[in-house]
């Protein structure tokens, strides 16, 4: 059949496959339902060639993933070798080359070897933005494509470990915007030389970076952010200020720069509406006023400097039982808090939800810091609401992709903290905040249990591991960071399961969790972050059991690790938490060794005291801990330091006092009943000869609070929600700090054998052989740990 208008070839096959399916297909529901096929034109081969990479583009998820990515790459190298491409379509060929090369340069594929493809990638990806950039500076029409190739060419450089080179790109791009260049790749310029100040680069080659900016790099990140939030009040973008607000906070407690974090976190706080009450926004008593105090002139003054009182003594401690032989001896030594209402998110977008979380995870930590517990709570308390609401960036399932509008101009699209991270991360910091291990279910054991377990419910679950989704721009690398940052949220989680453990005299589950520990981070290749910490755990269930020579080895250990230089060697000091914690318990460990020599606190009386000698090697190592008991504002660093200078104070019974009365405040104020009832027990050995009452009942406090780190929890009856408290049907309780409360045993055996109380004698000397036994059982442990 002759056809006067012939048509290409390609489309006269796709005629001729549409007629060939007319026998098939349905019928038409209407005439004018679709175009016929002879008006439609065929797409030009480069606009198509470009349109392929997004058609193919999926997660890294995706069992095509490495596909997609081969193909993105042969369609943008055919584009960009056919003819007469005009400049527009040329230089997005080359963006888009860049952008795939880097997905594939982000997800490890050129140092894997698995693919032929994947060779020369950097270079065909430098090559590709240096081509791009030319031919964006010649066509001043080009200028959105030129800032968008300035940002590849400065994430390229930051991932080559250029650092210096892909900041000064971004300073070079942020100093050439324009008046009439769209808000949001300004933002966007901030925000890249934010994350590139304040992380490092990636790994390369298995590498470890430690990651930790230097000042002149904070001060830069803070400048920026300052010059963000300027901006963004100049232009009126509310979402924007908020997040330089958030971003303030984040970065100051990233660097451990606690004396400016609690502006920031207001100023963030106040931004998102977060307005909380507890009457604790304000630090307890300076580090060294306890010291102060006992210098005082008047005797009026100073005896209020040092005088514990009951209520010192029962601040934290209310509804607490002080009779050592209560069936149910389960105190709640947390304080009655009235009932507030929990402060809500101002917004109910995606944006506003995850700030508002980040906001919140900040508080928690700052405040546990520095020991203000209650302050703790409330935000713990707004933030498990968010969560558990389930709306948080779209719930567990989504991407972890919020859009920030800008009224009259394009969005942005901010990659935040991935969801399934912020919701083990709200495990984790829970059970960090929960410091109390006095209760029949610790909260901080609770919450540790449950994170571990979803941890591994993410891995190991019934349907295998969850799939976490991420962007389709993602990478194998940003899939690879999440699930790290997964493992190693398990990691804390079962350092403070050890840590409730050893509180609790649990030595058993403590050694099954160091040894799931110890193989977690073997497992997973990174034991060497956690080594200090777990040598510390070690010294510290050494110390529990009574093993002096191997906890003060490990003490040693943990200190090195932590970067501390050795005892009395004048340098410098070195090292964090970790090593400021090793050397107070090597300290308080060699202290006690220097007493059991003398004799016992009660024995003699207060005023034939002798100051402790100690040996030039235990001077030099007291001396060390003070230092960074001192210079470090974490609790319970402060607790620890006033603890050891009392000891050292012993025959100055006003100083020493002073000291401990500053201890207990502090320690009060965190929350942690395990310090307090040890500082309880120095402190009622004080009052044995000058004040028996007062003596018997700081002491009963402290006995109560040992015998709640054995609580078990009820026994329920079947088919019943309610307890019982039948010996048939509920579990024995455990001794609990046995060493504790065998001390505590003793003074009060004295103190009832002086009052003359036969009968009360009697019960004490039965509950001490308990006890007595209790202790001699640590050698059983000793003998199956090592």
């Amino acid at each position: 059949m002759d056809d006067h208008s012939p048509r290409p070839q390609k489309r006269q096959r796709m005629n001729d496959l549409a007629d060939s399916a007319k026998s098939t297909a349905p019928p038409k529901l209407s005439s004018t339902s679709s175009p016929p096929l002879s008006t439609l034109r065929p797409l030009p081969p480069p606009v198509l060639l470009l349109a392929l990479p997004a058609l193919l583009a999926h997660p890294p998820s995706h069992e095509h993933y490495p596909l997609s990515l081969f193909l993105s790459l042969r369609a943008l190298r055919r584009c960009l070798e056919l003819k007469t491409l005009t400049p527009d379509v040329e230089c997005r060929a080359w963006t888009g080359l860049a952008e795939v090369g880097l997905r594939v340069v982000y997800s490890g594929f050129t140092t894997s070897g698995e693919h032929a493809w994947e060779n020369g990638i950097e270079a065909e990806v430098e090559k590709a933005i240096g081509k791009g950039l030319l031919m964006a500076q010649k066509h001043p029409s080009l200028r959105p494509l030129r800032h968008r190739l300035s940002l590849l060419n400065a994430e390229f450089a930051f991932q080559s470990n250029n650092t210096k080179y892909a900041r000064a790109l971004l300073r070079r791009l942020m100093a050439s915007f324009m008046s009439s260049d769209p808000p949001s790749i300004v933002y966007m310029a901030h925000l890249a030389l934010i994350t590139h100040l304040t992380l490092a680069p990636p790994p390369v080659h298995g590498a470890s970076n430690s990651g930790a900016p230097s000042a002149p790099e904070l001060q830069a990140a803070l400048t920026t952010i300052t010059a963000l939030s300027s901006l963004a009040t100049q232009k009126g973008h509310l979402a924007i200020e908020d997040l330089a607000a958030v971003l303030r906070a984040r970065v100051l407690v990233g660097a451990g720069l606690w004396d400016l974090v609690g502006d920031a976190l207001s100023a963030a706080e106040k931004a998102m509406q977060l307005d909380f009450h507890t009457g604790e926004e304000t630090p307890v008593k300076g580090q060294g006023q306890g010291v102060e105090k006992a210098k005082q002139d008047t005797a009026e003054a100073l005896i209020r400097s040092y005088s514990i009182t009951a209520q010192d003594v029962h601040s934290s401690a209310s509804s607490q039982s002080q009779s050592q032989s209560n069936s149910n001896p389960a105190p709640n030594p947390s304080p009655a808090e009235e009932p507030s209402s929990v402060p809500g998110p101002k917004a109910t977008d995606s944006l506003t939800l995850t700030l508002t979380a980040h906001v919140l995870i900040l508080g928690v930590i700052f405040h546990t810091h520095a020991g203000r517990a209650r302050a703790a709570d409330t935000r713990l308390a707004a933030l498990h609401a968010l969560m558990d609401g389930g709306a948080l960036v779209g719930g567990a399932n989504s991407d972890g992709l919020v859009e920030i509008p800008l009224p009259g101009h394009d969005s942005i699209f901010l990659q935040t903290t991935h969801p399934h991270i912020m919701f083990l991360l709200t495990f984790l910091v829970s059970a960090v905040a929960k410091r109390d291990p006095v209760s029949r279910r610790p909260k901080k054991r609770v919450f540790a249990e449950c994170g571990v377990l979803q941890c591994k419910e993410g891995r190991l679950g019934e349907e295998g591991s969850i799939r976490i989704n991420v962007p389709l721009w993602a990478s194998y690398g940003d899939v690879t960071a999440v699930e790290q940052r997964a493992l190693r949220i398990e990691a804390d989680l079962l350092c403070e399961l050890v840590t409730v453990s050893i509180q609790r005299s649990d030595f058993e589950a403590a050694e099954s969790h160091l040894a799931t520990l110890i193989a977690h981070t073997r497992t997973h290749d990174f034991f060497p972050v956690y080594a200090a910490r777990i040598s510390l755990l070690h010294a510290h269930l050494a110390h529990a059991l009574g093993d002096t020579e191997r906890a003060g080895t490990c003490y040693r250990v943990a200190a090195h690790l932590d970067g501390a230089g050795p005892v009395g060697s004048g340098v410098v000091l070195g090292g964090g938490f970790i090593a400021a914690a090793a050397r107070a318990g090597e300290a308080l460990l060699h202290i006690g060794l220097s007493v059991i020599q003398s004799p016992p606190p009660s024995s003699v009386p207060p005023v034939e005291q002798a100051s402790l000698q100690l040996d030039a090697s235990t001077t030099f190592l007291v001396k060390d801990a003070l230092a960074r008991c001192s210079s470090g504002a974490s609790a319970p660093l402060p607790a620890l330091g006033e603890l050891i200078s009392a000891a050292l104070a012993r025959s100055h019974i006003i100083r020493s006092k002073s000291l401990l009365k500053h201890a207990l405040e502090l320690l009060s104020a965190a929350g942690d009943n395990y310090l307090r009832a040890l500082v309880l027990a120095v402190v009622g050995a004080q009052y044995v000869y000058t004040a028996p009452a007062h003596a018997m009942e700081v002491l009963a406090v402290c006995e109560t609070l040992g015998a709640g780190m054995g609580a078990k929890p009820k026994k329920a009856e079947e088919g019943s929600g309610v307890a019982s408290l039948s010996n048939e049907t509920q579990t024995k309780d455990g001794v609990g700090n046995a060493p504790l409360r065998l001390w505590v045993g003793e003074r009060f055996l004295e103190l009832f054998k002086r009052s003359g109380k036969e009968s009360r004698v009697r019960k004490q000397e039965a509950f001490n052989a308990v006890y007595q036994a209790a202790v001699d059982d640590f050698g059983t442990h000793r003998a199956r740990l090592w």
